[in-house]
């Protein structure tokens, strides 16, 4: 199956470098905004594509902008560290794939954000018929704020 488009453009992205990359790092960069699209659209449960698939629809920017900073955080540290120090070079990954596991990843935060925006409204109705009110009918709302 070929990439979907992801759900931010590389112009997006390059802003965010600082430069636009070339060669094997624009490969690189877009490859990235891909893994990110990907990633939220798992997350969200929601491609946000229209019906042939091929061109992306009605994104919240929350997402967008979410998109761009986990593709950058991939893109800026290609090797995954968790911690880096310059003296005497000392490196590290996370091997329990928390935060920073991988190149390209999502906090808590933003998949939180995701979810949310993914869900559109978090604000349900609910009318009920209650047999010891007579005739009557009460309507609750509710925020499903729960997340």
């Amino acid at each position: 199956m070929a990439d979907r488009p992801p759900l931010a453009d590389l112009t997006s992205l390059v802003k965010k470098i600082g430069y636009t990359p070339t060669g094997d790092e624009a490969t690189r960069a877009t490859d990235c905004l891909v893994e990110a699209s990907e990633l939220i659209r798992d997350v969200a449960e929601k491609t946000w594509l229209n019906d042939a698939g091929d061109a992306v629809v009605d994104v919240p920017p929350r997402v967008v902008r979410i998109c761009i900073a986990a593709a950058y955080r991939g893109f800026d540290n290609a090797q995954a560290y968790s911690q880096r120090s310059l003296g005497d070079s000392y490196k590290s990954w996370d091997r329990a794939g928390r935060e920073g596991g991988e190149a390209v990843y999502l906090t808590a935060d933003e998949e939180r954000s995701v979810i949310k925006a993914a869900a559109g409204s978090s604000f349900v109705v609910a009318t009920m018929v209650s047999p010891f009110s007579g005739d009557t009918t009460s309507t609750f709302y509710a925020s499903l704020d729960t997340v």
